[in-house]
């Protein structure tokens, strides 16, 4: 009895077991019997800002050289020449390399970055003719003429910036600066001559300098890929003051205690594009 009861239950099962492998996957718990899974999160952000780099920049520049003209011991003993003030305004093609590293936590980019650029800034201003400082009529044959140029200059700069969105950063920029500036003026008189040898009055002043000096700016970048970003940036920088003064000559010889001081401001204002590949 029990020997046919166990052979009675074992075709059972087999019988159903077959039923349910001829009638295919209809015959298994519909989705609705199980738990549903959870769909996947939207992937995060594939990419980050932490990193060394290494680029190339071309841009444009264009400067205050503000320029103030002196007499010496003073106006009224000098007589010939009005305290003034003129602007070279030098602008021109800026182009260079930087480098720098990059440390992002969460929204916050951190980074340090240096750069070198070849400049050809350059301005003149020429003004004719002077007006002496006690008659007030115009000079025939004399002018005031004032140069700024830069030739290279360079920054190392702190960036604090954030990532609004996956692969964008806004930062704002800012350090030292340094660069080589070439500045030179003149004030000369050609006065109509008594004789056959005219006479020359100059007050001549040329020299180059290294400034160092401070700067401050800001940007925008792209990633273009997990290497490759492309950026805008805006910079201004301060290189201060500088002074020299030009000895009276008479048609070549000195002429104590007359001169002309002049002195020069140095800022400018840089815009540039450039590429960073990231390691």
């Amino acid at each position: 009895m029990k020997l046919r009861f166990c052979l009675t239950t074992i075709g059972s099962f087999f019988l159903a077991v077959a039923s349910i492998t001829l009638a295919g996957p209809e015959a298994l718990p519909s989705g609705k019997e199980m738990k549903e899974v959870a769909p996947a999160p939207a992937p995060a952000c594939d990419y980050t800002w932490t990193g060394f780099y290494i680029g190339l920049n071309v841009g444009y520049g264009w400067g205050d050289a503000d320029t103030r003209f002196e007499p010496l011991p003073d106006a009224p003993t000098f007589f010939l020449l009005d305290p003034q003030r003129h602007n070279a305004d030098p602008d021109g093609v800026i182009g260079g390399g930087q480098i720098g590293f990059n440390y992002q936590w969460k929204w916050l980019v951190l980074g340090a970055e240096a750069d070198f650029q070849g400049s050809d800034m350059e301005g003149t201003k020429t003004v004719s003719p002077i007006i002496p400082f006690l008659t007030g009529s115009p000079a025939s044959d004399s002018f005031l003429s004032t140069r700024e140029r830069t030739d290279w200059f360079g920054t190392f700069r702190g960036r604090v910036g954030f990532a609004p969105w996956c692969r964008v950063l806004v930062y704002a920029t800012g350090g030292l600066a340094y660069g080589n500036g070439h500045y030179s003026a003149d004030t000369i008189w050609d006065f109509p001559p008594p004789s056959p040898q005219p006479d020359v009055l100059t007050h001549r002043a040329s020299f180059d300098r290294t400034n160092v000096g401070w700067t401050v700016g800001g940007g925008l970048e792209y990633a273009l890929t997990h290497h490759w970003s492309v950026k805008v940036e805006y910079l201004y920088y301060d290189f201060g003051d500088h002074g020299a003064t030009g000895l009276e000559l008479f048609n070549g010889a000195p002429s104590p205690p007359f001169a002309v001081h002049y002195n020069w401001e140095t800022t400018a204002n840089i815009v540039r594009g450039g590429v960073n590949f990231k390691f």
